[in-house]
């Protein structure tokens, strides 16, 4: 099998999914430990007999639904390619918005102190931290495994602001007068379906899932981020599509100012506000 006939094998069997060709490309890179420019450079490479078993186990796994990130165990965010397994929240495009507001924050008010809560693979931190390197960024996670995997991310990329602490939200971090709160927490309701018929199927629940219609952990975040902050301290997270009115409610209910912004699908994503 050369490198063309595993491309055509794979976008075969990937038929159900919208992104065959680039699933079937980055699977056979991590195989082959190469960048897809090696692919169209070397069609008629061929592929050991070894290469060739776990490619096909790799797109059998995909075929099935199981998420790209997971099967090559990395995940492109900001500017970092980032380990991740399948303890933790795959990195969305969407939630570099939530980066992108963080730092223009940063510049304009001059912020210092960062607090991240679910930091997960880092994704956010260590964006953040790699664009503003004399802020000071504590990041936390419940799960020790899951601060592994983002001490990992952090030093492959030589980040030296972020201290990342074990912390089921603000239950290990002391009252420390942050100048910004930043949380992609988890939002989904339990009965939505789309945990049973998507990709998202994979990923931990616990990332991803919150009671009272999704909105238990926001409005725990949201509530006592109050008596985190500086005054006049900043908070931003993103929530669902669906949940811009509610986040908005709550803003203003604890004393935030509230403003949303729309992802690229001009769906209400990512809602930010000043403490008053």
């Amino acid at each position: 099998m050369q490198i063309n006939d595993a491309i055509i094998y794979a976008t075969h069997k990937l038929n159900s999914s919208n992104s065959r060709r680039v699933d079937s490309e980055v699977l056979l890179c991590s195989v082959l430990k190469c960048n897809r420019i090696k692919l169209y450079a070397y069609p008629e490479q061929k592929l050991s007999d070894t290469d060739q078993k776990t490619f096909k186990k790799l797109v059998k796994k995909r075929s099935e639904g199981y998420p790209v990130a997971y099967l090559t165990k990395q995940k492109e965010f900001w500017k970092h390619t980032l380990l991740v397994n399948e303890n933790i929240l795959i990195p969305r495009p969407e939630t570099e918005l939530l980066v992108e507001k963080s730092l223009e924050l940063i510049s304009l008010y001059s912020l210092k102190k960062v607090l991240e809560l679910g930091t997960g693979s880092g994704a956010i931190a260590i964006a953040i931290a790699s664009e503003k390197p004399k802020i000071n960024i504590k990041a936390t996670d419940i799960n020790n495994d899951v601060l592994k995997i983002s001490r990992k991310n952090a030093e492959l990329y030589k980040i030296k602001n972020i201290k990342f602490i074990k912390s089921d939200w603000f239950t290990n971090i002391n009252a420390d007068n942050y100048d910004l709160i930043v949380s992609n927490p988890p939002y989904i309701s339990n009965d939505d379906p789309i945990l049973n018929n998507s990709d998202i199927r994979f990923e931990p629940s616990s990332a991803l899932v919150s009671r009272d219609s999704g909105l238990d952990d926001l409005r725990k975040i949201i509530c006592k981020s109050r008596a985190y902050l500086k005054d006049y301290g900043w908070l931003i997270v993103e929530h669902a599509y669906n949940q811009g009115v509610k986040v908005r409610e709550l803003f203003i209910k604890n004393n935030f100012t509230a403003t949303t912004i729309k992802d690229y699908n001009e769906l209400e994503r990512i809602t930010y506000g000043k403490l008053l």
